[in-house]
């Protein structure tokens, strides 16, 4: 059996490369307009982003005035130690004032046991964890703040800032995270 070769004329060659042409010219199109909506939308979501971040209590209409006891709460002082990063945290509970220093790791705690002791009660969102870019003044400030945010949402609930849970974080000093962590689910009485 002999096998006889295609021949492909000249101007189907042409077709095909021109075709071609013209599909490789319109993915690049697409591709390009893509790109520019998906850096249009990241835009526009940096800029919500920030406006959020620059909201500021002042800004509340009067009917939405800060709970006066949140007033007292505060995050602050970021200082290094070792490698990483205490906040000097003031606010007042049924015990009176306290000053306490904690790691973003105790406040991490925090909320985790509060979440795991409290099942269907709302408990305020902390910063998430970030491994890299952790110790820039930006992002130290920017934690500062939202932790800040985090006590003062607490704040507004008694049963969370009288609870167990938030005693140990605010009183007892040194590591806290092995005894927040110890303590057993609250089951209904």
């Amino acid at each position: 059996m002999n096998e006889q070769p295609i021949v492909i004329s000249d101007n189907a060659k042409n077709d095909f490369n021109s075709e071609n042409q013209q599909q490789t010219q319109d993915y690049n199109e697409a591709n390009e307009q893509l790109k520019q909506e998906t850096q249009d939308a990241k835009g526009k979501l940096y800029d919500e982003i920030e406006k959020f971040n620059k909201i500021d209590h002042a800004e509340l209409p009067e009917d939405q005035e800060e709970d006066p006891r949140s007033k007292k709460f505060t995050v602050k002082d970021p200082k290094k130690q070792g490698s990483h990063y205490v906040y000097s945290v003031t606010g007042i509970d049924e015990d009176g004032e306290f000053t306490c220093t904690r790691r973003f790791n105790e406040f991490f705690t925090l909320r985790s046991v509060l979440h795991q002791r409290w099942p269907g009660i709302y408990i305020p969102a902390i910063p998430e964890k970030k491994t890299w870019g952790n110790k820039e003044d930006d992002f130290i400030d920017e934690r500062r703040n939202l932790l800040e945010r985090f006590m003062k949402e607490l704040a507004k609930f008694d049963y969370l800032i009288y609870s167990k849970e938030f005693k140990i974080f605010t009183r007892q000093q040194g590591e806290i995270t092995k005894v927040l962590t110890t303590l057993t689910k609250q089951t209904p009485s």
